[in-house]
């Protein structure tokens, strides 16, 4: 290569640079717009405790007594034979009065002020006075939504009928999920709308003044030519048998990214 090679290569490779820098800090920028309409605050209330227990009355849980066919099954050569009808139904009776005996002797005044008690913590929450945690995935990940049947969803009707926006935003949801996409590194830290929220990496370990609520994945943002729309898809966890996935869609209105609608893509 010549010398006069050389400053040619150097702009070239400058404006690759430039050019990732630019697109990183705007995908930033649109999650950190959305960070709390994806969140929301319901987690700056300490958490609802469980109803009170009542017991209930076994009338109203068996209703008319079905005939039930019962079959003999064999397990490992061994013969489990079913109950005949008149232990069966003798077990049931015992149950049912054992039930009854519960029920009678309750005390049914105590259940009436702890109802009290808890549907006023309902109706006035008492905001947790300790640290709130969500741990964030430092990659803004390429997703992989294969194992969702998006087939439907992605047709212009389909798409009209299910997340009923235009034609140009499913298109930003073909770029999203087909344009093989790589996973970026994600600096939380620069995340600055986050509300009462403390961010902290998944790997982090709590103390007993620490609440970690939630852990969260985002997404690469996807842009459309003008750069005055953008798609991503966020997962949050809330427990071991919560979470939820959205795809997300904003649109730059005045300045200022904003979220346009957000379409459920999974709950459990």
């Amino acid at each position: 290569m010549t010398n006069s090679n050389k400053p040619v290569l150097l702009l070239f490779i400058a404006a690759i640079l430039t050019s990732c820098t630019k697109q990183k800090s705007l995908e930033l920028e649109v999650i950190n717009s959305t960070f709390l309409d994806m969140v929301g605050t319901h987690y700056y209330n300490e958490p609802a405790p469980p109803a009170p227990y009542r017991p209930i009355h076994p009338d109203s849980v068996y209703g008319e007594t079905e005939d039930l066919i019962e079959l003999t099954i064999e397990l490992d050569g061994e013969k489990n034979e079913p109950k005949d009808s008149l232990t069966k139904a003798n077990e049931l009776e015992l149950e049912r009065d054992s039930l009854i005996n519960e029920f009678n002797k309750f005390d049914w005044e105590n259940y009436r002020q702890d109802s009290v008690e808890w549907q006023t913590f309902l109706n006035n929450p008492k905001k947790d006075k300790r640290n709130l945690i969500l741990l964030v995935n430092d990659s803004l990940l390429a997703p992989r939504l294969d194992y969702l049947d998006l087939s439907h969803r992605l047709t212009e009707k389909g798409f009209r009928e299910n997340i009923q926006l235009e034609d140009s935003w499913r298109q930003l949801v073909i770029k999203l999920v087909e344009s093989g996409l790589r996973s970026e590194h994600l600096n939380f830290k620069n995340l600055t709308n986050v509300g009462d929220y403390q961010l902290r990496p998944v790997n982090f370990e709590s103390t007993e003044n620490d609440r970690v609520v939630a852990s969260l994945t985002f997404s690469r943002v996807v842009f459309n030519q003008d750069g005055t729309k953008a798609c991503y898809y966020y997962m949050e966890h809330c427990g071991p048998n919560c979470g939820y996935g959205y795809l997300v869609f904003v649109e730059r209105t005045d300045g200022t990214w904003k979220l346009k609608t957000k379409h459920q893509l999974w709950i459990s």
